[in-house]
């Protein structure tokens, strides 16, 4: 499936250098297998890798917590409504709902973290079908890979 994927700057207080939250939109659904998993069925504190390409993503390969990975989905929330609210405020949703998810998750506040944020999204087609679910994931802000779950870490 293809994917959208836009870099927003992120700022902290603490320094002037630019990190980057990735979004990704996701546009269709894949099915589970043996070592991966749709997009869709990702529960919070499941670890997976990126995908091989980003032009199209129907499922991410799915790795033991223990074992050195790229993401962990940290928190999952729908967004209400009957009508798509369009892709800007499906993306301010997520950015705010990811956001308040974090801290609880790795037990230290996101703008001290060593990790950054990413999300997948509902789109208009998904949503029409009744797709509500943010699917929020943490990664390593250098994109270093991560061992054991990023969970109460404190990092």
């Amino acid at each position: 499936m293809p994917i959208e994927i836009r870099m927003c700057p992120r700022v902290t207080d603490d320094t002037p250098a630019m990190r980057y939250v990735l979004i990704v939109i996701l546009l269709a659904a894949g099915t589970l297998t043996a070592c991966t998993a749709s997009v869709l069925t990702l529960d919070v504190g499941t670890c997976f890798d990126d995908p091989e390409s980003f032009d199209e993503v129907t499922d991410v390969p799915v790795v033991e917590c223990g074992e050195p990975h790229d993401n962990e989905v940290f928190t999952t929330f729908d967004i209400p409504g009957d009508e798509y609210p369009g892709d800007d405020a499906v993306n301010n949703a997520a950015e705010n709902g990811c956001l308040a998810g974090f801290e609880p998750y790795v037990g230290l506040d996101y703008a001290s973290s060593v990790y950054d944020i990413g999300w997948f999204t509902p789109t208009q087609d998904s949503w029409d079908t009744g797709d509500r679910e943010v699917i929020c994931f943490v990664y390593e802000v250098t994109f270093a890979k991560i061992t054991g779950s990023v969970q109460g870490s404190a990092a």
